[in-house]
């Protein structure tokens, strides 16, 4: 696991911004032309401790563990209320 999570993922979310607003070009052999491709990032998924992991709640077998729809006591708000 990175130590900093944030920092491991912002360079790749960074680079797919910068592709969604400008647009992949991507060769196309069989035809022999270029297309544009505009990816996009439709889902993000997990198990239950790698989830965790990634949206920074206690985890989960946590007391506020749950990650839809509730109140849940994230890593990022229990270090501002410090």
């Amino acid at each position: 696991k990175p130590k900093n999570l944030n920092s491991f993922l912002f360079l790749g979310l960074h680079h797919l911004s910068a592709i969604q607003k400008e647009g992949l070009k991507i060769w196309d052999a069989s035809t022999n032309r270029f297309f544009m491709s505009m990816p996009f990032l439709a889902l993000i998924t997990a198990d239950g401790p790698a989830m965790a992991y990634l949206n920074g709640p206690v985890g989960h077998n946590g007391k506020h563990s749950c990650r839809l729809y509730c109140g849940t006591w994230t890593l990022r708000a229990a270090l501002c209320k410090k």
